[in-house]
């Protein structure tokens, strides 16, 4: 401990407290000097300390201390070789660990993770597998760098898809660490049976993929039976499946396609809003309407393109509408329309074609690709002969595979113009495989189709999983002034973003395991899982890791072992010396 010296922490301004303060206190020396009774010299010593201790207990007078970084924080999964190696090159390092840690030889127990705010500006060093994120914001004043400890062994990394919806296949990605070599089979099982298994060999880190095709809606359970040599784990994993959410869909053609047909019944099918029109002459249309009432559309308008959300068409049909009908359509898909061409050749001179599908056009010799749809089987398909490439605008990829990019789109105002090159899909439908129909046009329809606005989404920014009785940082964007959010029934307070309009924070503690539910004032829900403490022990141990390693201070930055503390005399001594000295002032009189 060096340099040492007295500092003040006002809870007002010093100067003006003091000047205040100093008129009185003359004033009552001045009084007790006037008395003509016993103990003068007593009782202006004692009138000097009522003044005294009064502005100390404003001013909080506290020592200043130089105090070195010393303090080693042991967490789960640290190595016991490194902190014996610490402790040899400096044997004046303190050592604290967590509950969950084990037992170092030096160490100090701590209570629980939240007791590190009483040892943060002197922790120079994390082990293990580190701190979860609140922790390591309470250390944000802290130098502490980190190293990590054993790495852990199990699932290390899953991917669950943002979006789940019903009668369709679905993938979840991830990551098993494997340290010395064996066997471990993962099987997937929803609550009709196992839906999907993978095997995996030899040490290293494996990635998996296992996919399942949910037929309803709503919040399900899930489970990860991961089965080694000598013991099978089983981790719950939550799942929320969506329902398809309708649109209303405009085909345009000139002529009947059996491609058209077979898409425009897979919309119905999802009780979508169709209507498909078809020209026979030049002025003469037959109308097809399935969830829709009739409506004639002889002339496209801004007007009449507002009521739908998607515009199906072709390279040929597009290329004949006419200048004004052209530009209408510019104007619906800056307004949020999404329009789809199905590419049959490219007809690069004419405007239409250009205007929309400003892509550069790279001609190729082969009118088939093969694509890999569900369950992992690749199947030959009939193709544009031809591919396209960033031009004019961005390329938004859906579809893609050694070829390039199938079906992509870009963004034009507030909508999306887009393209498919795959034709004569059809087939699949004919062959029974209604699951690859469906992954090769449901991802290009929806991301196309005008997106719907809505005045409230939340998104729970906290890494999966989520255990009880820890924070949970959520994110909402709303357009309201005031906006609202409720866990389960419970309001949460909300804190508007200082550089982001419409973006708000606010942190929830987990309770008890099982589902909760965020909700808005417009009944925008976002069911979440708590899961037991027991479950996903490694996947949890890696996301700590990783979230340490962002956090922590690298030893090469760390110019300075050294902190300044301030240690605050305690109020009570002044309280005390001011009861005394009043007391005395009281009693003075009467001796």
């Amino acid at each position: 401990m060096t340099d040492q010296a007295l500092t003040l922490h006002p809870l007002l301004d010093r100067w003006w407290f003091i000047a205040i303060l100093v008129l009185p206190g003359i004033f009552i020396l001045w009084q007790e000097y006037r008395r003509d009774i016993g103990f003068r010299f007593l009782r202006m010593i004692a009138a000097l300390f009522v003044i005294t201790s009064i502005a100390a207990l404003f001013l909080r007078p506290s020592f200043k201390t130089e105090k070195e970084l010393s303090i080693v924080l042991l967490t789960d999964g640290y190595k016991k070789e490194q902190a014996d190696s610490l402790y040899k090159v400096n044997n004046n390092l303190q050592f604290y660990h967590l509950p969950d840690a084990k037992t170092y030889s030096r160490s100090t127990k701590l209570a629980s993770v939240n007791d590190i705010t009483s040892i943060e500006k002197e922790i120079r060093l994390v082990l293990g597998n580190g701190l979860p994120d609140f922790a390591w914001k309470q250390l944000k004043n802290s130098s502490a760098s980190y190293i990590s400890g054993n790495l852990p062994i199990g699932i290390t990394a899953i991917h669950i898809p943002y979006q789940i919806y019903t009668n369709r296949e679905s993938i979840i990605k991830g990551n098993y660490t494997m340290p010395t070599d064996g066997n471990v089979t993962i099987k997937l099982k929803s609550p009709a049976g196992i839906d999907d298994s993978v095997k995996l060999k030899g040490k290293g880190v494996h990635s998996f993929r296992l996919s399942f095709t949910p037929r309803q809606a709503g919040n399900f359970l899930y489970e990860l039976m991961v089965k080694s040599a000598d013991q099978t784990q089983h981790e719950p994993l939550p799942i929320v499946v969506h329902q398809n959410t309708p649109y209303k869909t405009l085909f345009l053609q000139q002529q009947p396609t059996f491609e058209n047909q077979y898409l425009k019944s897979f919309l119905s099918r999802k009780n979508h809003s169709i209507v498909l029109r078809s020209q026979l002459s030049r002025s003469i249309f037959r109308y097809e309407y399935i969830n829709h009432p009739s409506v004639s559309i002889s002339a496209l308008s801004k007007k009449i393109l507002a009521d739908f959300d998607l515009v199906i068409t072709d390279s040929e049909t597009l290329q004949s509408i006419s200048s004004a009908e052209s530009k209408a359509l510019e104007e619906a898909i800056e307004s949020g329309l999404g329009l789809l061409v199905l590419m049959h050749e490219h007809a690069g001179s004419n405007r239409n074609i250009t205007k929309f599908i400003p892509w550069k056009v790279v001609s190729l010799k082969t009118d088939t690709t093969n694509i890999i749809l569900s369950s992992g089987k690749t199947t030959s398909l009939t193709v544009a002969p031809f591919s396209l490439a960033d031009g004019g605008s961005p390329l938004q990829s859906i579809l893609q595979n050694k070829r390039g990019t199938l079906a992509g789109f870009a963004y034009t105002g507030s909508g999306k113009a887009g393209f498919q090159l795959l034709q004569n899909t059809y087939p699949l439908i004919l062959q029974g495989d209604t699951i690859s129909y469906s992954k090769l046009w449901s991802p290009v329809l929806e991301q196309i189709a005008r997106r719907r606005s809505v005045a409230n989404a939340v998104q729970i920014k906290s890494p999966f999983p989520i255990y009880t009785h820890q924070p949970v940082d959520i994110e909402l964007t709303s357009t309201d002034a005031t906006p609202e959010l409720k866990d389960d029934s419970i309001a949460l307070p909300l804190t508007e973003d200082v550089r982001i309009d419409n973006i708000w924070h606010t942190t929830t503690w987990a309770g008890n395991a099982g589902w909760h539910i965020l909700s808005t004032r417009d009944s925008v829900q976002l069911p979440y899982y708590v899961s037991p403490d027991n479950a996903w022990q490694s996947l949890h141990a890696a996301n700590l890791i990783d979230l340490s390693e962002q956090h922590s201070t690298k030893e090469k930055e760390i110019s300075d072992n050294k902190y300044i503390a301030y240690t605050p005399i305690s109020p009570l001594i002044f309280f005390l010396t001011l009861l005394l000295s009043l007391g005395f002032l009281w009693l003075a009189p009467k001796l």
